[in-house]
């Protein structure tokens, strides 16, 4: 199970905490390409640089991407190039980090797909 709580309430709570969201975002650029669930790299570099800025997180500290990771050969190289784009705007390191996705290891499971793979990041921590 995952309960997501607000720091300061599981702090006081007593609550064992495996792992603190910094940052999130979200964003849909569908009037930009093909159509609305269609992925693109500027969709993505976007809101990966959105997400880290409002978390503060550094690129060159950041470890593991679990990345979303479908398999498919339009979606895999799109999210791929959009993680590059996002982070070479804060380095000139390559190989910025370990890549992975849960989806190798268990398959998609659609609606439940993003938590799995929030999971593993957590555990990998």
């Amino acid at each position: 199970a995952v309960l997501l709580k607000r720091l300061a309430d599981a702090l006081a709570d007593g609550d064992h905490i495996h792992a603190v969201i910094k940052g999130t975002a979200i964003n849909n650029d569908g009037d930009r390409k093909v159509g609305f669930a269609a992925p693109s790299v500027v969709g993505q570099a976007e809101v990966i640089v959105t997400a880290r800025t409002l978390a503060g997180v550094d690129a060159d500290s950041i470890g593991l991407i679990e990345a979303h990771g479908t398999g498919t050969p339009v979606g895999d190289p799109i999210e791929v190039a959009a993680l590059t784009r996002a982070f070479v705007l804060d380095t000139d390191r390559t190989g910025f980090c370990a890549l992975g996705s849960v989806k190798s290891n268990i398959g998609h499971l659609d609606a439940a797909a993003g938590i799995a793979g929030f999971i593993k990041a957590v555990l990998a921590l």
